[in-house]
């Protein structure tokens, strides 16, 4: 969004590493950008990029074998990076939450709804009253467009968008500043996913909320988002606005994921496929980590990593090709 919104959450120059038998697992490297107020930032790109791995970071819930090998993870001013895992569990829900993938399959079908919600309350806001929290519950329901007489009862006498629904309003039990949403409607059908796609835009003008928006799913992130971040094995190789990247993506990848999506506004014709697989992260190829699928490499490509450079105004991209020639 525009560059005078104050920035809620910055990520500057993060790697992320996983140490697993065979060796270390690259994950993700050097990867910056910011998050405005009330702004949706899309991550989007193939599995096993880095996408829910960067969010994760931003909560402190990497697995075990997972660590931050060099970066920032700036929360208004403070390196969240640093956080001791009791600093963590102040700052999570309270101030960044998140929707977790597979999430409406998250629920533990033996408890009612609203213990499950007045659980998640009551951890981070324990002085906090049983009428109170009743009311939150209620008012949650409301908000995310369920029947509040629902509240006691059970997961499965939810459907599968309902669900979703109920994950989101947990999300949101600590009215917080960030929300990250990994893949929100997956699962899901075509009916139900516009209906959730139209509950997250107005939740973030109802609460001028920031949100990080993870999905492979172009569409998706042309609906819900401001900016898109396209992620490839590990690095960030184009940053844009939506209108940006979707008219007239820079890097070769993007311009391959967009080709990837029938337009049904557009010319007929068969969709197209990236050829080849993502890079095995234990050993990343030098230079360009797409060249090795990408039609318009050239030698430089195989040879020395691009830097992501602004090329208009908000428009990054990461590309030898974009110095002067026309890809």
């Amino acid at each position: 969004m525009g560059e005078d919104k104050n920035k809620v959450l910055s990520v500057e120059n993060l790697s992320i590493f996983f140490d697993i038998s065979l060796g270390t697992v690259k994950a993700v490297e050097e990867v910056s950008f910011d998050l405005h107020e009330g702004e949706s930032l899309g991550l989007v790109g193939e599995s096993g990029c880095g996408k829910t791995t960067t969010a994760l970071s931003t909560m402190g819930m990497l697995p075990d074998n997972g660590y931050v090998h060099q970066g920032k993870i700036l929360y208004e001013g403070k390196d969240l990076a640093q956080n001791s895992e009791e600093e963590w569990q102040l700052y999570r829900w309270n101030d960044i939450s998140m929707v977790f993938q597979g999430a409406m399959n998250a629920l533990n079908p033996v408890k009612k709804i609203s213990f499950q919600i007045a659980e998640a309350i009551t951890l981070h806001n324990p002085k906090m009253k049983q009428g109170d929290i009743k009311n939150k519950i209620i008012e949650l329901f409301k908000l995310v467009g369920l029947d509040s007489s629902r509240i006691d009862q059970y997961p499965h006498e939810f459907s599968g968008g309902m669900r979703q629904r109920v994950m989101i309003a947990m999300a949101l039990a600590c009215d917080p500043k960030v929300l990250i949403a990994d893949e929100p409607t997956t699962a899901l059908d075509v009916m139900v996913q516009a209906q959730i796609i139209d509950l997250i835009n107005s939740l973030r003008k109802k609460l001028n909320m920031s949100m990080i928006i993870i999905t492979h799913d172009l569409s998706i992130i042309s609906e819900t988002c401001d900016r898109i971040a396209v992620m490839y094995a590990g690095k960030i190789v184009e940053l844009g606005t939506v209108r940006h990247i979707i008219q007239k993506g820079l890097h070769p990848y993007s311009q391959k994921l967009i080709a990837s999506f029938p337009n049904i506004y557009g010319e007929k014709r068969m969709i197209e496929s990236i050829p080849g697989t993502p890079p095995n992260l234990l050993s990343p190829p030098s230079g360009c980590r797409f060249h090795l699928r990408c039609d318009k490499a050239i030698d430089k490509c195989s040879q020395v990593m691009p830097e992501l450079l602004e090329y208009e105004s908000g428009h990054y991209a990461a590309c030898h090709l974009l110095g002067g020639e026309d890809i």
